[in-house]
């Protein structure tokens, strides 16, 4: 898991924006959008140029972000 605090959240957005992946503010949650064809009938679904599928990552008590796993590799 990835323990972000609001620095981290933005270096992370700054480094991951691709057309097939994309990161960004909705107030003080994070969201990370991935191009994908299934956003259109997903429940998660977003359209953002293209339909992709969001998941949301609001800040915790502590205010830091907790991300999976996953996001390990993007975050380099």
């Amino acid at each position: 898991m990835l323990n972000l605090t609001e620095l981290g959240v933005e270096v992370f957005i700054k480094k991951n924006k691709t057309k097939n992946f994309k990161a960004f503010w909705d107030n003080y949650s994070l969201i990370v959008w991935e191009k994908k064809s299934s956003g259109f009938t997903n429940q998660n679904g977003l359209f953002k140029d293209a339909w992709g599928v969001s998941e949301k990552f609001p800040v915790n008590e502590n205010g830091t972000w907790i991300l999976p796993a996953k996001y390990v590799k993007l975050f380099r």
